[in-house]
């Protein structure tokens, strides 16, 4: 697990202002060592229709939690202990976001396709269940 004996690195980001997917790639793949042999990302953005509404005019990320950067980490570190991680980035949008705008970013690295895969469908599926943060459709 991790860069050369040390644990995995992990980095959750929330912020009410757009995020560059590629940048912030670009920027988790830089620091990567050969230790990895598969890196994984899961790019969300705000689809239509949605869950609720089949049509509206944008999207609020509400925090249910008061430190959702820490609630991120929490559900990070269980990822890492149980895929054997070495590395983790969650980005994750708050406040209005319009339909096609990026919501959710993660990234997951491992030694192996497996673990990472498992990890970055895993990681997503925990965010969605909206503990942390919810999303609600405002009507056009």
């Amino acid at each position: 697990m991790g860069h050369a004996g040390l644990g995995p690195e992990i980095e959750a980001v929330v912020s009410a202002k757009p995020f560059s997917v590629a940048e912030q790639y670009a920027r988790f793949i830089g620091r990567e060592s050969v230790a990895t042999g598969t890196v994984v990302m899961h790019h969300g953005r705000v689809k239509i229709p949605g869950k609720v509404l089949s049509e509206f005019a944008a999207v609020i990320l509400e925090a249910l939690v008061e430190d959702v950067v820490d609630g991120l980490r929490l559900i990070a570190g269980e990822a890492a202990w149980n895929f054997q991680l070495h590395r983790i980035l969650v980005i994750h949008r708050l406040g209005r976001v319009g339909p096609g705008d990026d919501v959710l970013l993660v990234v997951c690295s491992a030694a192996t396709r497996r673990e990472a895969f498992a990890a970055c469908s895993w990681l997503v599926d925990e965010i969605k269940k909206e503990h942390l943060i919810r999303l609600q459709e405002l009507p056009g």
